[in-house]
């Protein structure tokens, strides 16, 4: 037989190709990547294949017997994202995966017959079942309207009448999975987070019966992990979103998807710290002119773009001074510094990125990304007014702007306890904490620690009453008696299990209950330990990390940057 020549498919039973007997398991994964091909124009996700053999103790076998009778019969069928690779290179192990495809060439070879009548799309489309309902493409670039990729009228019209109807008699384990994940993720309890959650949408992926669900489940994943500050998770579960929208399974139907790979592509720059690339990836998502109106109509695309965009504008306010700006004595020669007019408007935009963000969070009905821009203004006011990079005339009350920073952190926790969201994390308790430290400059080192002592941070009670009306979350029972308290509570929780912090989190809390038991106690015992802890911490940290800490340690006692020095030297030397 010739590459050219028909090869002829007899779908009546005993099915046959080219009048030989074969597998009905073969003839249908054949036929489905068939119709993947011919009338939907793309390729057939292994989930598909998953879900019409759900009840199949190994998939696995049946996709591998399948393409062992592709080579026989001299169908070319090949399998994973390269199409430009030459099937016979393409990694055998990896074939399960999918996606399945094959060449429009080989798919005009195949003639479908049942009962002696030829067969096309719509007619193999029933053959196959419920798992092959005719999907209508919707392009941006024609303006969303419907067609059949093979340009039959008998395909159109069996789309439109089947299609809802398959669609509402899948099986509702995606949703159920998807859903449990999703409420895991958001709790952000102990352990959920490394077995429930991940276990959740483990199943979610498993179940998932189309490229769609695939690539919400993996979006949902990877936002839930990037929350939860497991960048290594969200980058796989990133990578895997991606690997769908590029095959260009959902992007002409879904351009929300196209938007958010935007984004999260961008989050992942951002997180490495390559500020200029995650800038260049939202400018790109700004650019497409498709994809524009989905920024700009869907809030919750507007607020994830704009939230980033302003963290990264708050990165830039915060780089070092350049040298010989401004007359700034600890202005540096730096790669990294920039000017301090660009410090300026970075932190000038930041914060109207920011309020943006939280518009577009209340427009969405997303009281989480609301907690989240609350957050970032309440803290960002406060480290930009410290550090003169707004309100540079010195206009506004050094106390006003520190009751209105907690009053914008208040609002988040508010929110986080009255909708039970934002679990899992500790940066409310850690701003609030250094916001009530007051104007303080950390760098000077005190002779002793009654020159410490001497400062003066915000009382609990004068805290409590700046937060309000938002002051309900913070009661005594959570240790808001004295500063000190509250961070002990929050160690408390972590240390029992009851949350899960990450090192950088957990190492901010042994700073501030050092800072506060240090400033109410002198140089005691407990401040001693959390002093020495914490300096065991360091070692848990990245580098880039470590060099605030270290900074934050000069502004001790004398006798307390000894206890951390000696704790460091212990844990170097264990």
């Amino acid at each position: 037989m010739t590459a050219h020549e028909p090869i002829h498919i007899d779908l009546t039973g005993p099915y046959t190709v080219n009048g030989r007997t074969v597998r009905h398991q073969s003839v249908w994964l054949l036929a489905r990547i068939w119709l993947a091909v011919s009338r939907d124009r793309e390729d057939l996700g292994a989930a598909i294949v998953r879900a019409r053999f759900a009840e199949a103790a190994n998939v696995r076998m049946i996709v591998s017997r399948a393409f062992g009778d592709f080579a026989r019969w001299g169908i070319a069928v090949g399998w994973g994202h390269d199409k430009a690779a030459d099937i016979a290179t393409l990694r055998a192990d990896r074939r399960s995966r999918g996606p399945f495809w094959m060449a429009p060439a080989t798919a005009r070879r195949l003639r479908f017959t049942a009962n002696g009548k030829a067969m096309r799309t719509a007619g193999v489309a029933r053959w196959l079942g419920p798992s092959s309902p005719a999907r209508p493409v919707r392009s941006a670039r024609n303006g969303g309207a419907e067609g059949s990729t093979d340009g039959r009228t008998e395909g159109r019209t069996e789309g439109r009448t089947d299609d809802g109807l398959y669609y509402v008699m899948r099986d509702m384990d995606f949703w159920r999975h998807l859903t449990q994940a999703m409420r895991g993720a958001q709790d952000g309890f102990a352990g959920m987070i490394d077995h429930g959650v991940a276990e959740s949408f483990r199943a979610a992926h498993r179940s998932a019966a189309d490229p769609f669900q695939q690539a919400l489940s993996l979006l949902k994943e990877s936002l839930a992990w990037r929350r939860s500050d497991r960048l290594d998770k969200s980058r796989a579960a990133l990578r895997r979103f991606e690997r769908i929208v590029a095959g260009g399974h959902v992007n002409a139907a879904l351009p929300t998807f196209a938007a958010m790979a935007h984004v999260v592509r961008a989050w992942e720059q951002y997180t490495r710290g390559d500020l200029d690339a995650a800038r260049h990836e939202l400018a790109r998502l700004e650019g497409d002119p498709e994809l524009r109106p989905v920024v700009r109509y869907n809030p919750r695309i507007r607020f994830e773009a704009l939230n980033l965009d302003a963290l990264i504008h708050k990165s830039v306010a915060l780089r070092p001074e350049a040298a010989g700006q401004g007359g700034n004595k600890s202005a540096v020669k730096s790669s990294t510094a920039v000017s301090a007019s660009r410090r300026r408007d970075a932190a000038r935009d930041a914060l109207e990125g920011f309020a943006g963000a939280l518009q577009a969070a209340y427009e969405a009905d997303s009281v989480d990304a609301a907690q989240h821009a609350a957050a970032n203004i309440g803290w960002c006011l406060w480290l930009f007014w410290q550090y003169g990079l707004v309100d540079v005339a010195r206009a506004l009350d050094a106390g006003d702007v520190q009751r209105q920073a907690m009053r914008w952190l208040g609002l988040s926790e508010w929110i986080c306890d009255r909708f039970g969201v934002g679990g899992g994390t500790a940066w409310n308790t850690i701003f609030l904490l250094r916001v009530a430290r007051g104007n303080i400059d950390a760098a000077t080192a005190p002779a002793s620690s009654s020159a410490f002592r001497a400062r003066r941070p915000l009382t609990v009670a004068a805290a409590i009453d700046a937060l309000r009306p938002f002051h309900a979350p913070f009661a005594p029972a959570k240790g808001f008696v004295r500063w000190s308290s509250v961070a002990a509570f929050a160690l408390e929780e972590h240390d029992t299990g009851r949350v899960r912090y990450n090192a950088l989190q957990v190492a901010n809390l042994l700073l501030e209950s050092a800072w506060y038991l240090t400033h109410e106690q002198g140089a005691s015992a407990q401040a001693y330990d959390a002093m020495e802890r914490l300096a065991t911490q360091l070692g848990t940290l990245r580098a880039a990390e470590r060099g605030f800490f270290h900074a934050e340690i000069r502004g001790f006692p004398p006798e307390l940057r000894a206890a951390a020095a000696e704790g460091a030297r212990a844990a170097r030397g264990k």
